[in-house]
């Protein structure tokens, strides 16, 4: 992600608070808007305002046009601006803003809530869907949990997905923008449920979040999730191998350590296979590097005929397989012609436990006690209990 020019940085301080120019205001009662990128580097996109609208510019906040019916039209890039049915010669960025709650937006045939940002570069086109967390977090959380959770557990990761989006806007301030859609499953409205399970936990713990005090900050942090732990997780930096303001520990998951002996799998590939996967050299040994409290795996050591490589783990299983990879609580032996690897629990095992909230929240657990067990040294904040409805 690249720093943005000054119009940009203008356009995030703009909409970072209750949006509204000439009165065309999106969501006013929400402490903050994530960026999400929605097309980068396109010549083209059908962009649609289904209903009255209004193009502002981001540099001052102007009105370019606006219209009391809908438009739909092809989006590019012109060799003096942008196009949008009509040319908007000289303009290189727009803001587009549904005037009324019955107007919506749509790129490429899906509905977005909030505002669409687009600037040009090079002749070629950014899209951005400026919108409030809350939304956002209905969109991204939906496809992740299809089935009903407890109420508890859902409150909580709900939280913990809150927190890390929070995260998202405050590391990456003057960035082009906060998140990609492709990397995190974002949707837009296409995947939202209205009065879902997913829906309901996002409104009964709206605008709360966990925050991590650092130097007189309260600081969002990335809270992330795993299936199960299988007895112990860890810290967010030893896995990941960046900061993202997480807690510096992982703890002890009793209820996962029961069940962690269920919870084994293993999986055999030949070692000429491996290789192809791996684009490598014929492969004589893997080695792992694992963190020293919850002994997970964050990178791999491939021991080729010739020479060595390293790659992380997440990137790993990417190319091996998640639905063969199932965790990397891991251990690996190599034999003549074979890898062979054994493991406990299910994904990174790094922040919440699923399997441990869930077996918390049967004994009676709220969702604060869940995440304090897993997020240690953390405490819940309501933004909108704040003066600015904000974080430092």
């Amino acid at each position: 992600m690249k720093k943005a020019f000054s119009f940009l940085i203008f356009f995030i301080t703009l909409t970072s608070y209750s949006f509204a120019v000439e009165n065309y205001t999106t969501q006013t009662d929400r402490p903050e808007n994530i960026q999400v990128l929605l097309a980068k580097n396109v010549d083209e996109a059908l962009f649609e305002s289904k209903g009255s609208y209004v193009v502002l510019n981001p540099l001052d906040g102007s009105r370019i046009t606006s219209s009391l019916t809908g438009k739909r039209f092809m989006l590019k890039a012109t060799s003096t601006g942008i196009k949008w049915g009509e040319e908007y010669p000289g303009i290189h960025q727009i803001y587009v803003v549904p005037k009324s709650k019955n107007s919506s937006l749509l790129v490429n045939g899906i509905q977005y809530e909030g505002a669409i940002c687009v600037f040009k570069m090079k002749n070629k086109i950014h899209i951005i869907n400026d919108v409030n967390i809350e939304s956002y977090l209905k969109s991204t959380l939906t496809p992740q949990f299809p089935y009903p959770m407890e109420n508890e557990v859902m409150a909580a990761i709900t939280i913990a997905a809150r927190t890390t989006a929070y995260s998202h806007v405050k590391r990456n301030k003057e960035a082009f923008w906060h998140v990609s859609a492709d990397e995190i499953g974002y949707q837009g409205r296409a995947v939202i449920q209205l009065d879902s399970h997913v829906s309901n936990a996002v409104d009964r713990t709206r605008h709360i979040i966990l925050v991590l005090s650092d130097k007189g900050e309260n600081r969002p942090f990335a809270a992330t999730w795993t299936e199960n732990s299988a007895g112990k997780t860890a810290a967010f930096h030893t896995i990941f191998r960046k900061d993202w303001w997480a807690p510096k520990a992982g703890v002890e998951a009793p209820h996962a350590a029961i069940n962690r002996a269920e919870s084994k799998w293993s999986y055999k590939i030949s070692k000429k296979e491996l290789s192809s996967l791996l684009n490598v050299q014929s492969i004589s040994a893997v080695d792992l590097y694992t963190d020293t409290f919850s002994k997970k795996t964050y990178a791999v050591k491939l021991i080729t005929n010739s020479d060595t490589q390293d790659i992380d783990f997440e990137t790993f299983q990417k190319i091996v397989g998640k639905e063969n990879l199932l965790s990397n609580d891991v251990t690996v032996i190599a034999g003549s012609s074979d890898i062979i690897f054994t493991g406990y629990g299910k994904g990174f095992g790094v922040g919440l436990c699923l399997h441990s909230a869930n077996l918390m929240a049967q004994n009676g657990d709220n969702a604060a006690k869940i995440l304090a067990k897993f997020f240690p040294d953390t405490y819940l904040l309501n933004l909108s209990a704040m003066p600015h409805k904000g974080v430092k």
